[in-house]
């Protein structure tokens, strides 16, 4: 029964996140990967992995300080007691003006944001944003646009243009894919075997104390039995 509870607590993942959220920064930039999960109060009890080679970190915080070309490639972290977080690619870069996004991959219905963002965070003006080499948006400045509720054409390669310090740049072009989501028939099974479990688990608890009871009551008749023979 143990290892039923302890594979249904298996079927879960532990969550990768980032602050701040982009996945593309540059060079002596700041960022924090955080592993979330299990809510686990224990010290030293997560595992991180940077391009599948296990690090010395075992917070459920990596701190990157000032990033490096090094600092580039596929993370992943696993709480204590949960499986493996989906992977996060993190791409450090050297250039003048960035296409700056929170994910490369998006399921429909979720959201992501884009930024424009100059070299050492430099002030940008004039920025256009492109999809698809179409613009679709014009600041002065460069806010964050968030993309709520993502739809299937709001996938595209994107880029942008902007001044610093009265030159204009136009940042690499890159990918942003939104997939379809079909559910399953059978996602119903996600809900009904947790709660089997629980009263499988119930029913064997309330088994054992009612034999136990049984076995004792076994145990006084029979010596109950002995004192009263001639």
């Amino acid at each position: 029964m143990w290892t039923l509870l302890s594979s249904s607590v298996y079927t879960q993942k532990s969550v990768m996140s980032l602050n701040p959220p982009w996945i593309r920064i540059f060079t002596g930039d700041k960022v924090t990967l955080s592993c979330h999960g299990n809510n686990s109060l224990q010290e030293n009890s997560t595992k991180w992995f940077h391009n599948g080679i296990i690090s010395k970190v075992t917070t459920s915080h990596w701190d990157i300080t000032s990033a490096t070309i090094q600092d580039s490639g596929k993370y992943v972290c696993q709480k204590q007691g949960l499986y493996k977080s989906k992977p996060v690619y993190l791409e450090v870069m050297r250039d003048w003006l960035l296409l700056q996004t929170s994910a490369d991959t998006v399921l429909d219905n979720e959201s992501f944001d884009i930024r424009c963002y100059g070299w050492k965070n430099w002030s940008l003006h004039k920025v256009i944003y492109y999809k698809n080499d179409l613009a679709f948006k014009y600041f002065y400045e460069s806010p964050t646009i968030s993309i709520r509720n993502a739809k299937l054409n709001d996938s595209g390669t994107y880029h942008c243009t902007g001044y610093l310090r009265r030159l204009n740049y136009t940042s690499e072009k890159f990918r942003i894919t939104v997939i379809k989501v079909y559910k399953s028939k059978y996602h119903w099974l996600q809900l009904i075997v947790p709660l089997l479990v629980v009263i499988l688990f119930a029913v064997d608890t309330w088994l054992l104390v009612s034999t136990e009871k049984q076995f004792k009551l076994v145990l006084k008749i029979q010596k109950t039995g002995k004192h009263n023979k001639p």
